[in-house]
């Protein structure tokens, strides 16, 4: 039988879903509340979803893809029954075939979405605390492959919102903040030039053009070696080295 949705004034938000960090999907400030995988993987999935909402049929092609569906689908009703009843808190309601969240989950992710908005918001300068979640991986511990989807965007749309902090953090006169981002950057993509040359650009500023040349020495090795390529000759020109010497 569906169970109605609860009350809206009785649902304000009261628990954050964490989906960012390298601590895996869990309930902040409760942790005596572990969540099983599979229950921290239904409400991940409910809470990337347009709406918070899923028919069931998509779920249980999420959760378990290699299942026939009416398996699927008794495994689901079971994983809704254990997720409301093992926790203080009803996360999940249920209306004919749709599954959504309630009122009572918050999540980081959205917080993120907010965050990743401020920073590339033009004539803004980054805030540091926004810069700090940009820099957390979604959804460490899920190796599913719908999952794996929400993780290439996220990567991608957070490493060009970084490089862009970045940027502006040198333009602010913050070169130091972005020597700091960039670093982050490289460490991450270490063949990435547009980053390199963005750290190379803040170590001048901070004055260690000396770190600038060694930085570039190390990317031309690398790209040397794995790319059989030169690096661009703007980041020789800054490292003041000859574009394709030795």
């Amino acid at each position: 039988m569906a169970s109605t949705h609860p009350d809206k004034s009785e649902t304000e938000p009261t628990v954050l879903l964490r989906l960012l960090g390298d601590d895996g999907i869990h309930l902040a400030e409760h942790e005596s509340h572990r969540l099983p995988p599979q229950t921290a993987e239904l409400l991940a999935y409910l809470e990337l979803r347009g709406g918070r909402r899923a028919r069931r049929p998509a779920l249980v092609g999420a959760l378990w893809p290699d299942l026939p569906e009416s398996v699927g689908r008794r495994r689901l009703s079971r994983l809704l029954w254990r997720t409301n009843r093992s926790l203080p808190w009803e996360l999940t309601y249920t209306e004919g075939e749709t599954v959504h969240l309630t009122d009572v989950l918050a999540s980081d992710w959205r917080l993120a979405e907010e965050a990743l908005e401020r920073v590339t918001r033009p004539g803004v300068p980054p805030d540091a605390r926004d810069l700090e979640m940009l820099r957390q991986p979604l959804m460490s511990d899920v190796r599913s492959a719908w999952a794996e989807m929400h993780q290439a965007s996220w990567d991608e749309r957070r490493f060009h919102a970084l490089r862009e902090a970045g940027h502006s953090l040198l333009a602010g006169g913050r070169p130091h903040e972005a020597a700091e981002t960039a670093t982050f950057l490289v460490s991450w993509e270490p063949l990435d030039e547009p980053s390199h040359l963005l750290l190379m650009r803040a170590f001048v500023e901070i004055g260690a053009p000396s770190r600038a040349a060694e930085l570039f020495r190390d990317l031309r090795r690398r790209l040397r070696r794995e790319l059989g390529v030169e690096p661009a000759p703007e980041l020789a020109a800054l490292a003041g080295q000859p574009a394709y010497g030795s």
